[in-house]
């Protein structure tokens, strides 16, 4: 289970004076570590080469750092993001990820994995470095050693909490709305959440999903399945082709295929094309009067194959990610 470090609070009275073993290897570990014998995790190559890997406590404790340059080559994800998630590598495939937010500074996740426990820190450092830390923890079947290691462990959590910072003010938007979505549409796969959505890689594509530009449709789409006439989609595609006077439509307004076994509302996507740019957008009505729920995803086309077989294939990712939006919003709200 994922746990932010933070849930266990640090003591208050003496925790300036104390040494800070989460980056005290020798205070945390009380013996001098050493070079690990093992192999160096997984995620190392997620955002460069690590640093040597420390160990102690028979090699039952373990930690390994990472360092990289806030002016590193631009991706679709942060170096951030991508060691975040890799990060996380040792969890089953169906188990919920935390997925990294762009506005945070500095972040801890706890979790168990294969027997072990593990603790992250990642935190940015003076002069636009980021600072990634991992700890691994393999408990001591002998119950009194074991207890102890387990105080010292304890410790490091409290330590790594008192370097994460609050979370951003939380935001009202559909976008905002959508995280819990967001996570299990992801699964094991990098993303990397902010202010204004979500961004992931799909196909070979960046994708960024979002809110629309503000406002609700002049004409009201119906929660039923049932409800939804022809005319209705008809008269919203004609809305649409006014707002986007130049768009090429790939996909119009039109009602998607829901799994028979799930009970759900009605949801409509609709996707073109504008210059160089692939836009789907993601209807979904909620029941009574409450607003419509809204995404857009985009993604730039390739320059000069706007009108190739590269634009189905995008158009046929960002449809295929908006469907499973649909699907599991469905599942955790309808």
């Amino acid at each position: 289970m994922l746990v932010p470090a933070n849930a266990a609070p640090p003591s208050q009275r003496g925790a300036a004076s104390r040494p800070d073993v989460a980056t005290d290897f020798r205070t945390l570990a009380q013996q001098h570590p050493w070079t690990c014998r093992k192999e160096a995790s997984a995620q190392a190559n997620a955002a460069g080469p690590a640093g040597e890997a420390e160990c102690a406590w028979q090699e039952r404790l373990r930690k390994q750092s990472w360092s990289w340059s806030e002016g590193a080559p631009s991706s679709c994800l942060s170096r951030q993001a991508r060691w975040w998630n890799a990060a996380q590598a040792g969890l089953p495939p169906a188990a919920p990820r935390s997925v990294w937010d762009s506005r945070w500074s500095a972040q801890t996740l706890r979790f168990a994995a294969g027997g072990e426990e593990r603790l992250l820190l990642l935190r940015r450092g003076s002069a636009d470095q980021w600072l990634a830390t991992e700890w691994r923890w393999n408990p001591n079947p002998r119950p009194a050693t074991r207890r102890w290691q387990e105080r010292r462990w304890k410790l490091l959590i409290e330590a790594a909490a008192r370097h994460q910072q609050d979370m951003a003010t939380a935001s009202k938007s559909d976008a905002a709305r959508l995280q819990p979505v967001f996570r299990r549409v992801l699964g094991a796969r990098p993303g990397e959440l902010g202010p204004d959505g979500l961004v992931l890689e799909a196909a070979g594509l960046c994708l960024r999903a979002g809110n629309p530009q503000p406002g609700q449709p002049k004409l009201a789409l119906s929660y039923s399945p049932n409800d939804s006439r022809l005319e209705q989609r008809a008269a919203m595609h004609l809305q649409l082709s006014r707002q986007h006077p130049d768009a090429k439509w790939l996909t119009q307004f039109r009602m998607l295929d829901m799994p028979a076994n799930l009970p759900s509302g009605a949801k409509f996507l609709a996707t073109w094309v504008q210059g160089e740019e692939l836009k789907s957008q993601l209807w979904m009505p909620a029941k009574s009067d409450a607003a419509t729920v809204r995404l857009r995803v985009t993604t730039r086309l390739p320059r000069g194959q706007a009108d190739t077989g590269v634009m189905l294939q995008a158009k046929q990712a960002v449809e295929r990610e908006l469907a499973a939006i649909a699907v599991q919003w469905a599942a955790i709200y309808e």
